[in-house]
């Protein structure tokens, strides 16, 4: 009785932790209670068993013999399997090495200006990842549209977004594809990335027109998907300094790759010539950081000024391109995965809106979101908040629906597609009130099968025979 009424007590607290929006903190648990049994389970062996043979249950110092021994075991696995990715996996990529240029000193790449300390607290941080209300993920899968190329004038450029950092942009002479992610499993070493949201449609790039040149804003991996620089062999590639090691150790000929430096400017083809510009972020795939450039991207297309602000906190620098290369008719500016804990590395809301105004762009698109759970936020947050922003200081922002095809300058989408997405609604076992009735009266008589047990359970008596 005495364990069946501490099992009864267990799942009802991991009911109650589900019921308040806990649920990560049941996967603690569930970590706590296989080390349990596995120690249960050792104790049951003769491992350390010297002198206690006699006993009927493990002493003190034994347990935190077996103990010390799992989690000892358990250090040593992830350390192998961390090594081993970092050593043998074909995601980490090449090995940069050092480069000669003034923003590469002490062995790593450094922004322009030393972010100023972050304001959130990392514990907070890691408290807050312990709490999911559901609000982090839709609730139904995401309205989305099928891409289709569409007719183009001479002097036309057609712009696709496919969730997060990617962009298809084509002139009818031209196809730049940006941050092309379209894998399942490759935001993340040891195929532990956040999945993808569920999209009503799927995109592959063998869908996709045949691509002349891909830009790379930096190596991390939700920007930077090994298979899709494989598949894109035959593209050339535009990229921060340090990161054509990798795609060189991906297969693909350094002939058809240009490494840039921070406002390195060139001229791709007749009718593409590219900036790559500052951004205050960071990179790296291993264990080493910053071993590669990161930034933006100034984009000059068929006539038209476009905009690539990758990822990056909010700083200066905006004004300075902005003066030097604006103003732009359109900007694809960072708007998802903030937090106070890394606000130096990415931006808010707010100051998404005030960077475009700083770039002196017509048109605001906001990217980086709606595809990864990746900070706190809810997955809607970012557009709808970008979009009141930038009516409340009349920044014109477009929100085009994912897989929508549109023509620059030419009835520019504001869909706010995500409001039609259905509200997230509790499951049965959060919202019903008979569930959490039944919860606490199982509470209750678990403890009272516990405290009946002890009570009714005679005291062992241990006797000791003398000679």
């Amino acid at each position: 009785m005495q364990v069946g009424g501490k099992v009864l007590f267990l799942l009802c607290g991991m009911l109650w932790l589900y019921r308040h929006d806990l649920n990560p903190v049941n996967s603690i648990v569930a970590v706590v209670l296989f080390f349990r049994l596995a120690a249960y389970g050792v104790a049951k062996t003769s491992l350390y068993s010297k002198k206690e043979l006699e006993r009927p249950s493990p002493s003190l110092a034994r347990r935190a013999k077996i103990y010390s021994t799992l989690i000892a075991l358990s250090m040593v696995f992830l350390l192998l399997s961390t090594a081993a990715y970092v050593f043998f996996s074909e995601q980490v990529g090449g090995n940069p090495g050092s480069y000669d240029s003034e923003n590469f000193y002490d062995g790593a790449f450094h922004n322009l200006k030393q972010p100023d300390d972050s304001s959130g607290s990392f514990f907070g941080t890691m408290a807050g990842y312990m709490i999911d209300d559901g609000s982090r993920t839709p609730s139904s899968v995401l309205p989305t549209i099928e891409f289709e190329p569409i007719e183009m004038n001479d002097d036309d450029v057609s712009i696709t977004w496919f969730g997060h950092s990617s962009l298809l942009i084509q002139s009818p002479n031209t196809s730049v594809l940006i941050d092309p992610v379209f894998g399942e499993d490759n935001t993340d070493p040891l195929f532990l990335g956040p999945k993808p949201f569920d999209y009503e449609h799927t995109y592959e790039l063998e869908d996709l027109p045949e691509i002349d040149v891909v830009l790379i804003s930096h190596d991390h991996y939700d920007h930077l998907d090994m298979d899709a620089v494989k598949h894109l062999s035959t593209s050339q590639f535009l990229v921060p300094l340090g990161v054509e090691a990798h795609l060189i150790e991906w297969g693909i000929p350094s002939t058809s790759i240009q490494e840039f430096d921070w406002y390195q400017e060139g001229d791709i083809t007749d009718d593409l010539s590219v900036v790559f510009t500052p951004s205050q972020h960071f990179s790296g795939r291993g264990i080493n950081p910053d071993n590669t450039l990161w930034g933006s991207w100034a984009i000059y297309l068929n006539g038209h000024d476009l905009f690539f602000s990758g990822d990056g906190g909010y700083s200066d620098e905006f004004v300075e391109i902005g003066q030097r290369y604006g103003p732009f008719e359109i900007a694809f500016i960072e708007a998802g995965q903030y937090n106070e804990a890394w606000a130096d590395v990415h931006m808010f809301p707010d100051q998404t809106v005030q960077a475009a105004i700083d770039l002196n762009t017509a048109t605001l698109l906001p990217i980086h979101n709606t595809k990864f759970v990746l900070a706190l936020h809810g997955w809607d947050e970012p557009l709808e908040d970008v979009t009141a922003e930038g009516e409340k200081r009349n920044q014109s922002v477009t929100t085009p629906m994912i897989g929508q095809t549109f023509l620059l300058g030419e009835d520019m989408p504001k869909h706010t597609w995500w409001r039609n997405v259905s509200v997230y609604e509790p499951p049965f076992l959060k919202r019903s009130p008979i569930v959490g009735i039944a919860m606490y009266a199982s509470m209750i008589l678990a403890v009272v099968m516990v405290r009946t047990a002890s009570i009714t359970t005679p005291a062992r008596v241990e006797v000791t025979y003398e000679d």
